[in-house]
């Protein structure tokens, strides 16, 4: 029979054991770590895409709590498989698309900071450690586009950080969508702002929020950001610009997702805009009904007004005929 002291140091074996298996570095040569990667590669452009946080902390068999997700794990890849097919729907048309599995910080954060910052580090170096396989196995010496969503679109900063400059020089440009680039990012040498619909070796990077009556915006995730783009005009000016045309039927929402992700006028026959608020570095959205697209289970994360869940369906038709743009200059 088992006795008590036993049992725990038997507890604290698996416990310790579990967590060794997970800060283990992933072997990116493993082809089941890929969602995607390149297909036939027919193109001379390669995409890299990081991919968004999907996944909750969860606690394994003994009960730890982790908080990066499992690359491995059957239920965090199908959590994260929509997110998957609207990246390549956006940014795959046309190139050899890569797209890796991380083990990406989760939501929910632990009380302890060292914790927070150890499932930071983790999915930092993931990410720096498939984008590496990726140059020295897939790309074969072409150009090509970083793309990523929220905690995907920041650790796109950390990997141009860490590239040398013949590898700096093939990147098209860098789509770091609902993220954050910082006044300190722009110190480095590779990190520069897309200024318009042409440059090359830029980052381009916005986050939006609904224009309300006496509501100010507030990226409640990224207070730290200092570059937005507005992706309608391509330009860094405030001027405001036609998202959707009022009488233009509106598209349905995506009901694979828990919250509104087409763009519906507020009112019939109204225009909805889109201009640059430069003093939160933020894209206001105007003539739509915030509550629409409120997830009232995150409201924490994405309060009223947030549209950072909406991003990519708002502007995923900009961003790919971009990418193709900016892919064709030399």
């Amino acid at each position: 029979m088992m006795t008590k002291t036993l049992r725990w140091a038997l507890i604290a074996l698996l416990i310790a054991v579990s967590q060794t298996v997970l800060a283990q570095s992933l072997d990116y040569s493993d082809e089941s770590l890929w969602w995607a990667n390149g297909g036939e590669r027919t193109s001379e452009v390669d995409v890299f895409y990081v991919l968004p946080t999907c996944v909750g902390a969860w606690a394994d068999d003994s009960g730890v709590m982790h908080y990066n997700a499992d690359a491995y794990s059957a239920k965090h890849r199908r959590a994260w498989e929509l997110s998957c097919v609207l990246a390549k729907q956006i940014f795959g048309e046309g190139t050899n698309f890569y797209l890796p599995y991380y083990r990406q910080r989760t939501f929910g954060k632990p009380t302890d900071e060292q914790q927070s910052i150890a499932a930071s580090m983790m999915a930092r170096e993931d990410a720096l450690n498939a984008f590496k396989y990726y140059l020295e196995h897939y790309n074969q010496g072409r150009r090509f586009i970083l793309a990523g969503f929220s905690q995907g679109a920041c650790l796109l900063v950390q990997i141009i950080k860490e590239m040398d400059s013949d590898t700096y020089k093939r990147m098209i440009a860098a789509y770091a969508v609902g993220g954050s680039v910082t006044a300190d990012d722009l110190r480095h040498p590779n990190v520069k702002a897309a200024r318009k619909a042409t440059d090359t070796g830029v980052i381009v990077c916005f986050n939006s929020w609904a224009k309300m009556d006496g509501e100010k915006p507030k990226n409640v995730l990224f207070e730290d950001n200092v570059v937005c783009i507005n992706p309608v005009t391509w330009s860094t000016k405030t001027r405001s610009a036609v998202l959707w045309q009022g009488d233009v039927e509106p598209l349905q929402h995506d009901k694979n997702f828990p919250y509104g992700t087409a763009i519906v006028p507020a009112e019939k026959g109204k225009d909805v805009t889109v201009a640059i608020d430069n003093d939160n570095h933020m894209l206001m959205v105007d003539g739509i009904n915030p509550e629409i697209y409120m997830l009232p289970s995150m409201a924490d994360m994405f309060p009223k007004g947030s549209l950072h869940l909406q991003e990519l369906f708002f502007y995923g038709d900009l961003l790919k005929a971009n990418a193709a743009l900016r892919s064709r200059q030399k």
